[in-house]
């Protein structure tokens, strides 16, 4: 079994967070992280399709990687993310030498596909890989968007606003905490919106308030916040 795999992360925070989550599941099943993909067995790539210059950007990743494997350096290519999400018919068609491409929130089909194994990413006793130095981390407290912008192809790919319950994002909280994390990054697609599709529904100030009850973070930074919808209490 191809036990050494290489993850290239392209595009924002919200696909590092993604890929440290497929990492998880990939290092909890004894598989060897590997930075170089000329010394892989399989090579992850997970994209983003946001942008014209990001598109590109992971189409030429996916061909440099898809012509190693034609060399016989790599034995499997996946294609995951953003551009996967909107395009995997047509990269399919394209790209018929790519093993398989799965959308942005497939990491327990991305595990299962490799591993022949289920894993559930849910599990609260296991700890999140990190991409990132020690001292910080990111939070991801909801995932796509309502908004509907004309310019935004967001919810095409990451699909409506699903926030994580409050009280997850605090435990989630704790555990970065617990191993060190001193400043934490709070992201969604549009953080002022968090929990209004809830039930019951909560609110980006109630966990804001939460977060900083947690005595060893010593710094809490939000992004992407939407101006339109930042409640005065927030303020």
């Amino acid at each position: 079994m191809s036990k050494k795999i290489s993850l290239i992360t392209l595009g924002c925070a919200k696909n590092l967070v993604d890929s440290e989550y497929l990492l998880t599941g990939l290092k909890y099943l004894d598989y060897d992280i590997i930075d170089n993909p000329n010394k892989s067995d399989i090579v992850i790539i997970n994209t983003c399709g946001f942008l014209d210059i990001a598109r590109e950007e992971s189409i030429n990743k996916i061909i440099e990687i898809e012509k190693k494997k034609q060399e016989g350096i790599i034995k499997k290519v996946i294609v995951m993310g953003c551009l996967s999400e909107r395009y995997g018919s047509d990269l399919e068609k394209e790209l018929p030498s790519i093993d398989k491409f799965f959308g942005s929130e497939d990491h327990e089909a991305v595990i299962k596909y490799i591993s022949g194994k289920p894993f559930n990413l849910d599990d609260p006793d296991i700890i999140r890989a990190s991409l990132t130095p020690a001292h910080y981390s990111y939070l991801k407290i909801a995932e796509g968007c309502d908004n509907g912008c004309s310019f935004c192809s967001i919810p095409i790919m990451r699909g409506l606003q699903k926030s994580q319950p409050l009280r997850w994002n605090v435990e989630e909280a704790r555990r970065l905490s617990s191993r060190g994390v001193k400043e934490l990054l709070v992201i969604a697609q549009d953080s002022t919106s968090y929990g209004w599709d809830l039930t019951p529904k909560a609110s980006l100030h109630e966990l804001i308030a939460e977060l900083d009850k947690i005595d060893d973070l010593e710094w809490i930074r939000l992004h992407y916040a939407h101006p339109a919808h930042l409640h005065r209490a927030m303020i």
